[in-house]
């Protein structure tokens, strides 16, 4: 099972790479983090809801595509009020 996002709401970040959305009021990023030592590479999320608070990704997800799509629930809890889809 793959998670997809609403892509044509991202748009690329120039000045800090990765990609940005504002979705019901949430501004959401997604970036690219490289490996480390002892630590994975891959993609993070963070989404700031529209009061301020963050909530950031607990795990790094090898496509950007599912760090998107997990953003987008973040904004939007209720499966049927966003765009993102899960297919097998």
């Amino acid at each position: 099972m793959l998670k997809h996002p609403t892509v044509s709401a991202w748009q690329r970040d120039h000045e800090e790479g990765g990609y940005t959305a504002e979705i019901n009021g949430w501004t959401l990023r997604v970036r690219w983090r490289p490996e480390r030592p002892g630590e994975l590479r891959g993609f993070v999320w963070e989404a700031v809801d529209p009061s301020g608070n963050k909530v950031t990704s607990s795990e790094i997800h090898e496509e950007i595509e599912v760090a998107m799509a997990y953003a987008e629930e973040r904004a939007a809890p209720d499966p049927k009020k966003h765009g993102s889809k899960t297919v097998d």
